[in-house]
């Protein structure tokens, strides 16, 4: 196993940090103009015909990528989770890992969190203002959630967006369990030392397998539904991007993904585009509940199953090895936003949410709203992250 620590560092990698952290940020911004999905403060504003087409294909394209796209986090965390492991041992790797991720998710469920549902329920944005535990003082709230177990256990597993930071600990728990089977010497005889990447007709199985895997836990979970705040319904999706990110390690897959990888990985994501599309044109026409996509014992939740999964494989192909020749490289931006993503995305809720209230007030269609929000929402989160937040973890190392 003393192999995967190995491997240098790939700016790519970060470079593609940097994008999925705005593209979060985005996804949120489109939520509090469009309506779907959840989000703390959605702006319900008369809606035109151009702005109603253009948030219907934003959700759309959205619904379709939003696993594979959020799964690229969850590769990029089992990529450098062996390496840290076997620089630092499994304590020493706990102990940061703790840091750096339980930390800001305490601070999010047992601070930022409530404050925020606070502020909103006493300017009155529904459904907050509708809350009657929010009528009065913030201790009020605070207390009124150790009231009963069922209470603490919501507020406990109420995470917002930091949702992904408990899904990423739970992997990593996974690949702690995994690592000490690995230790047993009957095990270590079973592991190959070299494993090239499956061919194309395996991997296409495996991924209508998981395909259907996902679409019976969907009967019982759709999408919307999140038992804890943890998504049962994209939970194999995740599993399997941590995953892959963690053998990529092992056996060198970024290096060996190919042009003839890209190009029919690429032709079975528009294949399968296509296919929703169509799925999706039916629905319309036949006057289906669009949230029967989300999950159910349905052939439409079927079909967006299979191609959730097919998706999420094929962008592994596509996006790292565009990513791998094309931009492993940094200049000073780039650099800085890379050194700044993960605060970004720790902060965005807060700052997101206070432009977009500020926005408010002005008589604008949504699309000009949205576009000068995210603008508005990048730039303050980079400014906060990389000349405050970076500064202040400086000068903590130099005391």
């Amino acid at each position: 196993m003393n192999s995967e620590s190995k491997k240098i560092r790939y700016l790519f990698l970060d470079n593609i940090k940097v994008l999925f952290t705005i593209l979060v940020i985005y996804w949120h911004v489109m939520v509090t103009y469009a309506e779907i999905g959840w989000w703390y403060y959605k702006e319900t504003n008369p809606v035109d015909p151009v702005s109603d087409i253009f948030f219907l294909f934003l959700a759309s394209i959205g619904g379709v990528f939003q696993t594979s796209l959020l799964g690229l986090f969850f590769l990029l965390g089992g990529y450098f989770t062996p390496k840290s492991y076997d620089r630092k041992g499994v304590w020493n790797f706990w102990k940061e890992r703790l840091i750096r991720l339980g930390i800001p998710l305490f601070l999010y469920v047992f601070l930022i969190n409530p404050i925020i549902i606070y502020i909103l329920s006493q300017l009155g944005f529904p459904p907050w203002n509708e809350n009657p535990k929010l009528q009065g003082t913030l201790l009020d709230y605070y207390l009124s959630r150790f009231l009963s177990l069922h209470d603490f256990i919501d507020f406990l597993a109420f995470a917002g967006p930091m949702w992904f930071l408990k899904v990423l600990l739970i992997f990593t728990a996974f690949y702690t369990l995994w690592r000490q089977i690995t230790k047993l010497e009957s095990v270590q005889r079973k592991i190959s030392n070299q494993y090239s990447i499956p061919r194309y007709p395996y991997l296409l199985l495996l991924a209508i397998g998981l395909g259907c895997l996902t679409f019976i836990v969907r009967i019982f979970f759709p999408i919307d539904v999140r038992p804890l705040e943890i998504p049962c319904g994209q939970f194999i999706q995740y599993l399997m991007m941590f995953s892959i990110g963690v053998i990529c390690v092992r056996y060198l897959w970024f290096e060996k993904i190919s042009k003839k990888h890209v190009k029919i990985w690429l032709i079975t994501i528009i294949i399968s585009l296509v296919v929703i599309y169509i799925d999706f044109f039916i629905a319309i026409t036949m006057d289906v509940d669009l949230v029967d996509f989300t999950g159910g014992a349905n052939l439409h939740a079927f079909i967006f199953a299979l191609v959730d999964n097919v998706i999420s494989m094929g962008v592994i192909f596509v996006l790292i090895k565009v990513f791998y020749a094309k931009y492993d490289k940094q200049g000073p931006i780039l650099r800085n936003l890379s050194s700044s993503a993960y605060h970004m995305y720790l902060i965005h809720p807060p700052v997101l949410i206070t432009i977009s209230i500020g926005f408010s007030f002005l008589n604008l269609y949504p699309i000009i709203k949205l576009a000068l929000v995210f603008t508005l929402s990048v730039i303050l989160c980079y400014i906060l992250s990389h000349f405050v937040i970076e500064k202040v973890h400086v000068i903590k190392r130099k005391i």
